[in-house]
């Protein structure tokens, strides 16, 4: 007998990663660091002073609103937050590999979808794309920038701020 699966988080669009870029870049480039992932579950982490963060993209346009235990987008229920958990999950491991003891937090980021405040549903923190920047960079300090670059850099290859390489790299 064949197993039913729930359908997927669908993949975002170019612009979509586009526009995720876009927001982190408002953060500081000495103390944030993001890498994209070759993750079906997760498609960014983000690594700095405030810990670590597993990034999916839901692309879905509407007025969002919590349902449940869930979140709908326009009538249609969002998929993923399983995924992104496990996701994260996997980044752990990922971070231990390399010796840097964080919490990874996973994030959906609401691209195209209005919705209200952040909030957590089902250990998963359901953020607006121009909330993304304020909602990672205003937390508590828990990794050191060398420990968090070092770890950023052994996941991928770090992307560029749009503001311009910072003048202590080199290309």
């Amino acid at each position: 007998m064949p197993l039913f699966r729930r359908a997927g988080r669908p993949a975002p669009a170019e612009e979509d990663h586009r526009l995720l870029r876009s927001s982190l870049g408002a953060l500081d480039p000495w103390s944030f660091w993001a890498v994209r992932l070759d993750d079906p579950d997760v498609d960014y982490a983000v690594l700095g002073t405030t810990g670590a963060f597993a990034l999916a993209i839901v692309a879905l346009e509407g007025f969002a609103e919590p349902s449940g235990d869930g979140l709908r987008i326009e009538g249609v229920e969002v998929p993923g937050f399983r995924e992104v958990v496990r996701g994260a999950r996997r980044l752990h491991g990922r971070l231990l590999e390399v010796s840097t003891f964080a919490d990874v937090q996973p994030v959906l980021c609401l691209t195209r979808a209005m919705a209200g405040s952040s909030r957590t549903i089902r250990e998963v923190r359901v953020v607006r794309l121009q909330d993304l920047a304020a909602e990672i960079a205003g937390r508590r300090r828990s990794l050191d920038p060398s420990t968090a670059r070092r770890a950023a850099g052994a996941l991928g290859t770090i992307l560029r701020s749009p503001s311009g390489p910072r003048p202590d790299e080199r290309d």
